[in-house]
């Protein structure tokens, strides 16, 4: 039982850190430079010059953003191995893992009716034509769910440091969601805009982070 629970927490970090590494392979095409562009005609010209990369990315971007939930909601539905069961603070987490999956799935139904869109009609997005509303709410609501899956990564690792079970989780991808969330918000909050990519680039690190932990694990309950 022990074993499958494991199983299906690793496959939760693995989609976790797949679909961010997806979206960030479409972030780093050479066609994101339209995202820097502040001439309307130039990044028409720049969508009009390759349309096939275009499209490449956006699909890109879509499964990126459709994946990362889903391995979220994972996370939280397997969020108790079974070692700190019946705890306070275990329960906590698990709730806010809950909320966070909450925030990240209805951020994706943003975004991606954003990129269906964009896919559609390149001109225009390219001359602003297009509602910018949705993007602004799916960052809001990711970076909510950066904040609480955060929240809930710390308290795990304090039930487990409580417990004196070992391995212990480490603290540092919690911070990492947290301190991230409230940095990216003071930015959103301030210029109105936020490249999505640094969002997904604290996910891959926090899904490399979570697959390493669960490896050690199973390592260390391997026999002797």
């Amino acid at each position: 039982m022990a074993r499958r629970i494991r199983g299906d927490a690793t496959a939760a970090a693995a989609v976790m850190a797949a679909g961010s590494a997806t979206f960030l392979a479409g972030a780093f095409m050479p066609v994101s430079r339209v995202y820097v562009e502040g001439d309307p005609q130039r990044k028409l010209a720049i969508l009009l010059a390759d349309p096939g990369q275009w499209s490449t990315q956006q699909m890109l971007l879509a499964a990126g953003t459709a994946a990362l939930p889903v391995g979220v909601v994972m996370l939280a539905r397997h969020w108790d191995t079974g070692s700190d069961r019946g705890g306070h603070e275990p329960l906590v987490g698990q709730r806010l893992a809950q909320g966070a999956a909450l925030a990240w799935v209805a951020g994706a139904g943003l975004f991606l009716g954003h990129l269906k869109a964009r896919y559609r009609d390149p001109e225009a997005f390219a001359l602003g034509n297009m509602p910018f509303w949705p993007f602004q709410g799916y960052m809001g609501l990711s970076l909510a769910g950066m904040a609480a899956l955060g929240g809930g990564l710390l308290a795990r690792a304090r039930a487990r440091a409580n417990s004196g079970a070992l391995p212990q989780d480490p603290r540092w991808p919690g911070w990492l969601n947290v301190g991230g969330a409230g940095v990216f918000a003071a930015v959103l909050v301030a210029t109105g805009d936020l490249p999505p990519l640094v969002v997904y680039v604290v996910e891959l690190s926090t899904g490399a982070a979570l697959l390493r932990q669960l490896r050690r694990s199973a390592d260390l309950g391997k026999p002797a």
